[in-house]
């Protein structure tokens, strides 16, 4: 899906070229979802009712929870990357990040084709970039490790798991919530306490005879990871707290558009709810296999976000959102990374990068 949270961006530069039919499929997916909706939870006389009810103010505020996001993203890469990368840059990658994101097969992810652009328009080393992008991710990761418990807790005194999904589906989805929380507390502790446990973990899995012809890459990889590690440990407490709070309000924008969208059409709805289950649609939305969870995110919007809003007002609200945080931020990251992403269509990659792996860490990442 267009946020990221997928596994340790790879050091290595980005073999696979972007296909122009990987720009046009998520949209057309996406699309035809939105379409689906709008059919299937049609109410006569709903759309009087939508815009008797319409308060544009809210809407101009989901513009603005939008703009949060993309800002606070780009803040945070040039926080994180020490000035190396400039507010102006850091908000244009903020946006290519979420773009390639969006429009790549979850197999491949967009982070190694961010990592190119942002390398080739400040000048900086390919493994610079993508020590920056690795604290990105782990910050991230930290967050989803913390709102998988708030969402449990939760749970107790608030039906955060939709109940349109039966017991059996509430169970499957609890589950899936528990193996991401090992996984994000895993990898987040591996990585800045223990790296030897990741280089350990895939020896083991490259070992299997299916998989040996991979050992090479693999191991390389891992060794690359180590180092960046090394250079995230040695960050004062005070970098990782402001980083949590760009964090913090990058997520705040990802989840504000989705109700400041729906009070735009309706007000009287449980708004703290509201919240839980758009973080917890966002984590569904990670095992999406589709470029971006196209067309399953908005499935996923029906089962969590549609029975908190009156009959035939879900719709309209799923396609303003789709609207504002989707395809308004895929035409801005196309419009800001226009250049590389032709480039990336030509089959371009950026020169190997033998700074990627330095003997001693550097002092920053």
């Amino acid at each position: 899906m267009d946020a990221p949270a997928s596994p340790p961006v790879p050091t290595a530069t980005p073999r696979r070229r972007v296909r122009k039919r990987d720009l046009v499929l998520p949209v057309a997916l996406s699309l035809a979802a939105v379409g689906v909706v709008l059919w299937a939870t049609y109410e006569p006389g709903a759309f009087a009712k939508v815009r008797g009810t319409f308060n544009p103010w809210y809407l101009l505020g989901a513009v603005g929870a939008v703009a949060l996001q993309i800002t606070a993203g780009g803040l945070r890469l040039r926080y994180v990357s020490r000035g190396l990368i400039g507010s102006a840059a850091g908000i244009r990658a903020q946006l290519t990040w979420d773009f390639m994101s969006a429009v790549t097969p979850s197999a491949m992810g967009g982070a190694p084709f961010a990592a190119f652009f942002i390398a080739k328009e400040n000048g900086l080393a390919y493994g610079q970039v993508t020590a920056v992008m690795l604290f990105t991710m782990i910050m991230d990761q930290i967050w989803f490790t913390l709102l998988i418990v708030t969402l449990y807790v939760s749970a107790i005194w608030l039906p955060v798991f939709p109940t349109t999904l039966g017991a059996a589906g509430i169970g499957t989805v609890a589950v899936y919530l528990a193996a991401m929380l090992c996984y994000f507390a895993f990898f987040a502790y591996a990585t800045l306490f223990r790296p030897e446990l990741l280089e350990w973990l895939a020896g083991k899995v490259v070992r299997l005879k299916w998989l040996r012809r991979f050992e090479e890459p693999v191991r390389r990889e891992t060794r690359k990871l180590r180092n960046q590690a090394k250079i995230l440990r040695a960050q004062s407490l005070g970098f990782y707290l402001i980083g949590a709070v760009y964090t913090l309000l990058y997520w705040a924008g990802r989840y504000g558009v989705v109700l400041l969208v729906a009070l735009s059409f309706w007000r009287d709805f449980r708004h703290v709810l509201f919240v839980m289950r758009t973080a917890g649609l966002w984590l569904a939305g990670l095992a999406m296999p589709t470029p971006g969870g196209s067309g399953g995110i908005e499935a996923l919007y029906v089962l969590y976000l549609s029975p908190l809003l009156p009959a035939g007002y879900g719709g309209p609200a799923l396609l303003v959102w789709r609207a504002l945080a989707y395809y308004g931020v895929l035409a801005m990251g196309l419009y800001v990374a226009g250049g590389a992403v032709r480039a990336l269509l030509a089959g371009e990659t950026p020169p190997p990068d033998p700074t990627s792996l330095p003997d001693e860490p550097e002092p920053t990442p």
